[in-house]
């Protein structure tokens, strides 16, 4: 009873302060006088005051004592219970007083307000969050988003079309956002390769101002990084709100009998309070986790070093290494497709002073929730000899090139259900995981790079691969 009396009596707050929320438009008809001794800190008074249907006075906040009932600047009620000194500052406890002690009389007219993309704040859109413009990407309520799983004749059923929803106008949006980013290259590794570079002797032969230098050790470079990212669309039937709210009062009135001298009479009038709420929507989404991996190792055969014989601090450096490198990468993901309607009202009269009684509500509610996991994996090894140079000045590198190539093999793979499995309210479970396809792909061949780095900017000039090898297999099982 409380929690319900709380709510209706939230709904009236959140119509009195309509002015700053735009899910729920302003509402004709709404009237309410506060209680004469409400003590108001908006500054500019709302609500009439019960003398003589004027604006009452304004206060501030050194009016307030125990048990005084005020307005605070953001429209929201409240009873003090306790003032006190603390460090020098006055603090002011404060509880949700009862609606009878705020208001004489309160009554939002029966209503219904279907709200639309024109009530969403953009400001509040999360970040990866984009709301769609009328009409964008329109289908049928229930038509999911995700496709069948590749190189399949057949196609993956998801949810079927909801006759109900096909003729929704509905509010979509589009989520694409990282939910957990990690770099877990750490400190290990580069404490690892910082002994690798003190270790690091070389034999040099001088020559006036060119040094020739070989041997050296390989220096390692490995990284590895993390993500859970979130994509999907949600469609939402534009949310149909009811409801209405009058509050209960009493009346006095002085009688005067033959027999008996003037007494009073007093006269109840029952309130009500009511909600409801329509809405249908869908999320279509998929969930990935994703580790990329990659480990790469130069090795140096030869360099050769020339500098500015006057000041030094011009160098141009020409090398040749051998590169071999490895990148991979791991994600596993579950596509997902839910979709639930509701239909929700409820109502109870109000006694006063402000007392609910004879609760009565009722509630229709569908829901139809599909998903698959999908798990997928690549790897490629390369290994070839490269040519580099460097051109500094002063220390700081102005352009580089790199350019050379070799060969690779290429590994992908990726395993999924042949089917889905889901949930209905009406139907209990349905669907299977019992078959599934095994999907791998292998390449080699060989390949060519070339890039120049000038300030920091890199810039590809050349890569080309030439795949003399392939190989494709699928297993259903």
């Amino acid at each position: 009873m409380k929690a319900a009396k709380i709510r209706f009596f939230l709904i009236a707050i959140l119509f009195i302060s309509g002015s700053s929320l735009q899910a729920v438009p302003s509402l004709a008809g709404f009237s309410a006088v506060l209680v004469k001794t409400i003590i108001d800190l908006r500054g500019i008074n709302q609500f009439r005051s019960q003398i003589n249907n004027q604006p009452g006075r304004s206060f501030n906040p050194g009016d307030l004592k125990i048990g005084s009932v005020f307005m605070t600047a953001d429209n929201e009620a409240r009873k003090v219970v306790n003032i006190y000194e603390r460090n020098g500052q006055t603090v002011i406890e404060t509880i949700e007083p009862r609606p009878e002690e705020v208001f004489v009389s309160i009554s939002v007219p029966d209503f219904k307000v279907a709200c639309d993309r024109s009530n969403i704040d953009i400001s509040s859109l999360a970040e990866g969050v984009t709301l769609l413009p009328p009409g964008a990407g329109s289908k049928d309520m229930i038509s999911s988003d995700f496709t069948a799983p590749a190189d399949l004749d057949r196609s993956v059923t998801w949810l079927e079309t909801d006759p109900d929803t096909e003729n929704m106008d509905f509010i979509a949006l589009n989520i694409d956002m990282p939910l957990w980013t990690q770099n877990i290259s750490g400190e290990i590794l580069e404490s690892l390769m910082e002994k690798q570079n003190d270790a690091l002797e070389k034999e040099k032969q001088d020559d006036g101002n060119v040094r020739t230098e070989t041997g050296g050790t390989a220096s390692l470079d490995v990284g590895a990084s993390g993500e859970i990212r979130l994509i999907g669309t949600l469609r939402l039937a534009e949310p149909v709100v009811t409801g209405g709210l009058k509050m209960p009062a009493v009346t006095v009135t002085w009688v005067h009998d033959w027999w008996i001298i003037y007494h009073p009479e007093f006269h109840f009038t029952d309130g009500y309070a009511k909600a409801g709420f329509e809405a249908a929507q869908q999320f279509d989404f998929r969930l990935t986790g994703t580790i990329d991996l990659s480990a790469e190792v130069n090795i140096p055969l030869f360099a050769l070093v020339a500098k500015d014989p006057q000041t030094g601090t011009v160098t141009l450096t020409v090398g040749f290494y051998a590169k071999i490198g490895l990148d991979g990468q791991i994600s596993l993901s579950v596509e997902v497709s839910e979709f639930s309607k509701h239909n929700v009202n409820a109502t109870c009269d109000l006694l006063w002073p402000f007392i609910p009684s004879k609760f009565s509500g009722n509630q229709s509610s569908y829901l139809n929730l599909a998903y698959r996991p999908a798990i997928a994996a690549s790897a490629e090894l390369r290994a070839g000899l490269y040519l580099g140079a460097d051109f500094e000045i002063a220390g700081m590198t102005i352009i580089s090139a790199e350019g050379g190539g070799g060969g690779y093999i290429l590994v992908e793979g990726y395993m999924e259900p042949l089917g889905i499995m889901g949930f209905d309210t009406e139907i209990g479970g349905y669907g299977n995981f019992d078959d599934w396809i095994l999907d791998l792909y292998a390449e080699a061949g060989a390949y060519m790079e070339v890039g120049v780095e000038i300030l920091t900017i890199g810039i590809p000039i050349y890569e080309k691969k030439w795949p003399f090898w392939e190989w494709h297999k699928s297993w259903e099982f």
